[in-house]
């Protein structure tokens, strides 16, 4: 996977630098007002410039009030209740506008400080103002950042769970060849058994080989470094190469494998690679076709493309596992149990290689009556890049 750090995305939306501040503005105001609004009120009486009715207005200019031995002037006592009255009607207000939705972003923030990326943003008043534009772009910093975690903890399980089935894949066919070393170093085996332990050894070598290929391809194509050269090739004598190099798997698995050319011409496409992707898929093939059953590989002309399948007789894909079918290192339950050694990394090959040739893969399968495996490759380079 690469390691490039992922960008916060910008909020997109644009407004003017007047637009963007108004609003903040006139909040302030709104509380400065009503702050102090009663004790402008009081003053406009007690001035007369403002007629109350039913206020005695020389009691409010000149009135004391006597509290046991004190005594305190009416203006006194107004000018202060009317300063504590604005206080608490702007507090309240400024409390609704900045105070609370700035706690709450403030505890959202500690909680993305903590790594928890998940935290729910907190729900702020409505407004195009510098809170709700803050609010808005650490909420999608932080939508990213959140996609980042995942991916990177999904990067680790798949890491681990990658190791694990390459150290798998690798110790078992070790351990044989630990085994017939030991057994050959015996003078006592005999040569019959001598040639079979050679047999078995050339094998376990082309399993360990397989592996290794694989996840050089795999590690490749995560990392982007999986080069394509196009150039116009003619499939057929690739296609026959490969039928003639898979002859002795198909003799093993007694598995009938053969070749349909149905007026193939030249394609563009990267010669290893496309080998490596139909190999791949005529060694599945055989893998999971029991015995009795066959391989069939085509080239059929459709259009200015050419398709080509591998069509078996084997125990078949259900359609849940098609959803799954070409993750890296995922394999189905009935593939498991017919070939427990398969790596999972054959067809996440597969297709990269050809959505790289600008197709997909096309499966057509039902559970005990085999599968169909089709992709096409283009006639025209400039159909590569459309």
């Amino acid at each position: 996977m690469s390691d490039t750090p992922i960008r916060a995305p910008i909020l997109e939306k644009k407004s003017a630098p007047r637009e963007f501040y108004f609003p903040l503005i006139l909040e302030v105001l709104l509380v400065l007002v009503l702050t102090l609004m009663p004790l402008t009120i009081a003053a406009l009486a007690a001035a007369g410039v403002l007629h109350i009715p039913q206020m005695p207005l020389a009691f409010l200019r000149t009135g004391v009030l006597h509290i046991g031995s004190f005594s305190i002037a009416v203006p006194i006592v107004v000018v202060c209740a009317s300063i504590a009255l604005g206080i608490g009607i702007g507090l309240a207000v400024a409390d609704v506008l900045f105070i609370s939705p700035a706690r709450r972003l403030r505890a959202w923030l500690m909680a993305l400080r903590r790594n928890d990326y998940k935290a729910i943003p907190p729900l702020l008043h409505d407004g195009n103002d510098e809170i709700a534009q803050i609010n808005a772009q650490v909420a999608l910093a932080a939508a990213a950042f959140s996609r980042t975690s995942e991916q990177q903890e999904d990067t680790v399980e798949q890491r681990s769970l990658f190791i694990m089935t390459a150290a798998h894949q690798l110790r078992t066919p070790l351990t044989a060849l630990s085994w017939t070393v030991e057994a050959l170093r015996n003078p006592d085996t005999p040569a019959e058994e001598r040639e079979k332990l050679l047999e078995s050894t050339g094998e376990g070598l082309a399993r360990m080989r397989n592996v290794i290929e694989h996840i050089l391809a795999s590690a490749n194509v995560e990392e982007g470094k999986f080069g394509y050269v196009f150039e116009q090739i003619d499939i057929v004598p690739i296609i026959e190469k490969l039928i003639d190099e898979s002859q002795p798997l198909s003799q093993k698995q007694q598995v009938a494998l053969s070749f349909q050319n149905n007026g193939a011409f030249p394609v563009f496409a990267d010669k290893e690679r496309i080998t490596l992707a139909i190999s791949d898929l005529i060694s599945n093939a055989l893998q999971y076709t029991p015995q009795g059953g066959s391989v069939t590989v085509s080239a059929t002309p459709a259009d200015e493309q050419l398709e080509i399948a591998v069509q078996d007789t084997g125990i078949g894909i259900s359609e849940d596992e098609r959803a799954l079918l070409f993750n890296k290192l995922y394999r189905g339950d009935r593939a498991r149990h017919m070939r427990p050694d398969g790596t999972g990394l054959g067809l996440f090959v597969v297709r990269n290689i050809v959505e790289n040739h600008g197709s997909q893969i096309i499966v057509d399968s039902a559970e005990g009556k085999g599968s169909r495996f089709s992709f096409f490759l283009n006639s025209k380079r400039e159909a590569l890049s459309s």
